[in-house]
């Protein structure tokens, strides 16, 4: 999200009173979050997301088995890291939510037209062999 955009939201959950007592705690939520990720290896941090604070406990979700037991794993040094001034965090605890989870990446487009007749006329140019028949393969996949 742009920056401009997150201010216009801002702006407006600020002029409605009763999501403005919300924002404080989810800009310090955020924060936190952006900390953690920081924090993690960027394959565990995609999988997990702050939650709560729930005193100076911090509940994080994670959306597989094996990215929770590496947060379990390094939950003492974690706690330490996003421990600030205004905000001491001395456990986290951590939960699986499997229906919680990044979307799937989009599906890959195919070869566009010119391409595919490009391959085509390589192909027409390939003495027969191994290359040829890979390469008719490919063509072959890439039409469905």
């Amino acid at each position: 999200m742009a920056a401009s955009t997150l201010q216009r939201l801002r702006g407006l959950i600020r002029a409605e009173r009763t999501l403005a007592v919300l924002l404080p705690e989810a800009e310090r939520l955020a924060l936190l979050n952006r900390r953690l990720g920081a924090a993690l290896p960027p394959a565990i941090a995609r999988r997990s997301r702050v939650m709560a604070l729930d005193g100076e406990t911090l509940v994080v979700h994670c959306d597989n088995g094996a990215a929770a037991s590496r947060l379990r794993s390094q939950a003492a040094s974690l706690a330490k890291v996003l421990t600030s001034e205004s905000q001491p965090v001395l456990a986290l605890k951590v939960k699986v939510r499997a229906d919680w989870s990044q979307a799937d990446k989009p599906e890959k487009p195919g070869l566009g037209k010119a391409a595919l007749s490009a391959l085509d006329a390589l192909e027409e140019t390939l003495p027969d062999g191994n290359l040829k028949a890979a390469l008719a393969r490919m063509i072959e996949h890439q039409r469905g």
